[in-house]
């Protein structure tokens, strides 16, 4: 939703540290008082994903925000609670209780996101900087070639050489 978003806006972050003053100062901005139903089929690659989120905003009759920050303020914060309720609908489906929340990607890097969801699901979230499909990858390779036993082996391997940034919930 964020990367689809700042098509729309004639000027966005090109480094990483344009990104991080664009998250700082969406950071500062109060949290949203309505969020966005993130499972909305709207969502699915619309050409235009500001004017789907304006047109549901409208729905709900809530103004549009009126800048970049506070799009990314209200799509953060929308996206945690979309990932609180899947991973509450995992643990009914399953029967497991989960006790963190693993990011790994794009949204690893963004740290409102993480914070986000680590609020809204009440569990750690632990972000590892790293592309989540090329290891997934290389995981499944080692272990059918038998240099790794397990999926849980290849993590704990894994865990001791990568940057991670755990983000506890706060408290209302």
């Amino acid at each position: 939703m964020l990367e689809q978003t700042m098509k729309d806006f004639a000027t966005r972050p090109n480094s990483d540290v344009e990104w991080a003053t664009l998250i700082t100062n969406a950071e500062n901005l109060p949290a949203p008082a309505t969020l966005l139903d993130v499972s909305d089929p709207v969502f699915s690659n619309p050409p235009s994903m500001r004017a789907s989120i304006d047109a549901q905003l409208r729905k709900k009759k809530k103004t549009p925000p009126k800048d970049l920050a506070s799009y990314v303020r209200l799509i953060c914060d929308s996206l945690g609670r979309g990932h609180a309720d899947a991973i509450r609908v995992f643990e009914r489906l399953s029967g497991r209780t989960f006790k963190r929340i693993l990011i790994v990607g794009g949204g690893s890097k963004n740290r409102l996101l993480c914070q986000a969801t680590a609020d809204a699901s009440g569990l750690p979230v632990v972000s590892f900087q790293l592309e989540g499909t090329a290891v997934g990858n290389l995981a499944s390779q080692l272990i059918s070639l038998g240099v790794v036993k397990d999926i849980q082996t290849f993590r704990r391997h894994l865990a001791r050489d990568l940057n991670q940034q755990i983000y506890q919930p706060r408290t209302p």
